[in-house]
């Protein structure tokens, strides 16, 4: 079998009638002009300490019997309450997709989550919103009254940072976690709605976020009921084998033609 090696489909020319046309080079000036403009474009999101006083409308999620209150938060900013919940909550979704990868990757998560970069959208439970429901809820002692603090228990939180991607300025998903028994009720989809304004507010080029492939039920939300599709820089496209999926939705045409136009091959001789 021929080896390949994956192509971003990028030329400097365009065949035209049979006429090669070259693509006009952009001049030096407007190259770093562009570079500082995504530098800053980045700089000033994370600056920014409340991303929700954009969208008071997200303030709140009331359907399918839930009502919850929305607030943000920062990585380096976290009570040790809120540390220990963040991290129950990623062992009871993750360990299962992750499987004997687990151990390792809950490690870097615990870095990831303190990050001063990490910008995150935490989902308080308005009291007695969900009655009775414990099926699959975190222990007791997990989701105790040490979440509470001045807006309800949590349940939820989204863990999303501003990065450069391709030299495409982005807002990348690290984590969507959802108490068990609170999901399939439509609060994935509100907050990936959410995130999805924030970026676009924010001057990013696009939503990225990363997927186990045995988290079939992750994959079906962002693919089929979200539209994401699988990015060039996920590793199946450039025929990597790896467990994850890297996921992307863009909004402009240069994030679209980087990020989401399939990769060609070429045999190497």
């Amino acid at each position: 079998m021929d080896s390949k090696t994956p192509q971003r489909r990028r030329s400097g020319s365009e065949i035209h009638n049979g006429t090669i046309t070259r693509e006009k080079k952009p001049k030096r000036s407007e190259v770093l002009a562009k570079k500082k403009a995504v530098e800053q474009a980045i700089k000033s999101a994370r600056a920014e300490k409340d991303h929700l006083a954009s969208f008071p409308e997200f303030r709140h999620f009331v359907n399918n019997g839930l009502s919850m209150y929305l607030k943000s938060g920062r990585g380096d900013k976290l009570s040790s309450p809120v540390k220990h919940y963040v991290q129950s909550l990623l062992k009871l979704n993750m360990e299962g997709p992750y499987g004997s990868e687990w151990l390792d990757e809950e490690k870097v998560k615990r870095r990831e989550m303190v990050a001063p970069e990490a910008h995150y959208i935490f989902v308080h439970e308005v009291a007695d919103s969900v009655g009775d429901e414990t099926g699959t809820m975190l222990s007791a002692e997990e989701a105790s009254t040490c979440c509470v603090e001045d807006s309800g228990p949590l349940v939820g939180f989204v863990h999303y940072r501003f990065v450069l991607e391709e030299d495409i300025p982005v807002l990348y998903v690290y984590e969507l976690q959802i108490e068990p028994r609170v999901q399939g009720k439509g609060l994935g989809k509100f907050l990936m709605q959410l995130i999805e304004l924030i970026a676009q507010k924010n001057c990013m080029g696009a939503a990225i976020l990363t997927v186990q492939k045995a988290n079939l039920l992750a994959l079906n939300f962002y693919l089929s009921k979200l539209r994401y599709i699988i990015s060039t820089i996920s590793p199946s496209k450039m025929g990597i084998e790896k467990s994850y999926e890297i996921l992307c939705k863009t909004f402009n045409d240069e994030a679209k033609t980087i990020l989401e136009v399939q990769l060609q091959t070429t045999p190497l001789d």
